[in-house]
């Protein structure tokens, strides 16, 4: 993975401040046996509102299927952040069909740590199977912006070429979104 330069790196002392610095910026690092990986990002928005991209309904719509490819339709969204709560998101993707997203809320400190398990499911079957478990940190860091930390534990270990190629190309695209939310 390719590190950020220190204009748009997030974890720098002085974080990037404008909206275009901040694109592309996430750093995403997967673990070497494939197990985990680490995203760190900077948003322009106060913890608060952030939190609140990654748990409401109506922020999720927005920014979530970004990462998805063109012609992708969110078909549901639900979410309810409280410990033990429950979240699941549908996505109709073309050439590769539905595609869920099925969680618990863990961890629920408001605003500053969210934590899930996860199950996503090809396909309309239900979840089975070991559950991603996540762990996103929000940290005021001055000037009103926010640095993100996720760290997701995968159930089963990631190809690393096809992890950068897929997963990680979409994350990027759906935290810029995000940050765009956010930060209007």
């Amino acid at each position: 993975m390719t590190d950020p330069t220190p204009e748009t790196d997030p974890t720098a002392a002085t974080p990037p401040s404008s909206l275009e610095d901040r694109r592309g910026s996430a750093r995403i690092e997967l673990a070497d046996d494939g197990s985990s990986y680490e995203c760190v990002r900077t948003f322009g928005a106060p913890p608060e509102r952030v939190f609140r991209a990654f748990t409401n309904p109506d922020d999720l719509r927005v920014w979530f299927p970004t990462g998805a490819p063109p012609g992708s339709e969110m078909t549901v969204c639900e979410s309810d952040p409280v410990e033990g709560g429950r979240y699941r998101y549908v996505m109709v993707i073309p050439e590769h069909g539905t595609m869920s997203w099925h969680g618990e809320y863990t961890l629920v400190e408001r605003p500053e740590r969210l934590g899930a398990r996860e199950w996503f499911v090809m396909g309309d079957d239900d979840p089975t199977g070991a559950p991603a478990t996540q762990v996103l940190t929000f940290e005021a860091t001055g000037r009103g912006s926010t640095l993100m930390t996720m760290r997701v534990d995968l159930p089963d270990p990631e190809d690393p070429e096809t992890f950068v190629e897929q997963s990680a190309a979409g994350l990027q695209s759906s935290l810029a979104a995000l940050d765009e939310l956010v930060s209007s």
